[in-house]
């Protein structure tokens, strides 16, 4: 459970109920019980809410596995006599689901650790909020531009790249925007302003709150293992 913890503050700590709404498959509800609840939550459940939070599907239906089989030896009947045979048996189970692994790892050797960025020497860095500080009061059904300033500290160039955001599909009562934005080439230590108009709700009062994380032309996250950037507002009549 703390792993998927984890995994959810990596995509930008989505609401639960925005986590359902990019499933369309569970409820919110059901989703908060797969790191809340007191029981392995079924690989259906646990599917959807690596889904919602971009997670490798292999990776965790793997640990998942892991997870389930150690729990079901758990609850068997433990008489003296079959104590080695059941250790055993968790023993071969456990060292199965690493072979598994093993053997995805030789088939994919080019697979890499999703919270390394692909490109070796990128690295970004929030500057500042150039317009429309934290917070700040909107009137609903109003249209504002956010800019905000990052640096490439790296030493990769930025070339056709996007901010895009974490919470898709949008929910409804949520501020409207592109679903990505682009960002202008960069050369390495140099700073870019990126900009993206935004609609307020049309009813008040709301908090809206958007993440973004940058991606390149095929939508592949740059930066997974960094927070997200992104702006609030308040919407008040």
């Amino acid at each position: 459970m703390e792993e998927l913890r984890k995994l959810r503050t990596r995509a930008g700590e989505p609401s639960f109920r925005k986590m359902a709404a990019k499933s369309g498959a569970v409820s919110h509800a059901t989703l908060h019980l797969t790191v809340t609840g007191k029981r392995l939550q079924p690989w259906e459940t646990v599917r959807e809410f690596v889904r919602a939070c971009d997670g490798d599907e292999e990776e965790w239906h793997a640990r998942w596995q892991g997870v389930q089989l150690v729990l079901a030896a758990d609850r068997e009947p433990d008489p003296a006599p079959r104590s080695r045979s059941k250790l055993l048996l968790v023993t071969l189970a456990l060292v199965a689901v690493a072979a598994i692994a093993a053997v995805v790892v030789v088939l994919l050797p080019d697979a890499k650790d999703p919270s390394v960025p692909p490109h070796p020497g990128d690295a970004s860095k929030f500057v500042a909020d150039v317009t429309i500080p934290d917070d700040t009061v909107v009137k609903p059904g109003s249209q504002f531009v956010k800019v905000w300033e990052l640096k490439n500290t790296g030493t990769v160039e930025w070339r056709k790249r996007y901010l895009r955001r974490t919470d898709l599909p949008v929910a409804p009562g949520a501020c409207r925007t592109p679903d990505r934005i682009p960002v202008n080439d960069t050369a390495p230590q140099g700073n870019v302003q990126v900009t993206v108009t935004v609609s307020a709700p049309p009813t008040a009062p709301a908090d809206c709150k958007v993440f973004w994380k940058m991606v390149d032309e095929e939508n592949r996250e740059l930066f997974p293992a960094s927070r997200p950037i992104y702006f609030s507002v308040l919407v008040r009549a």
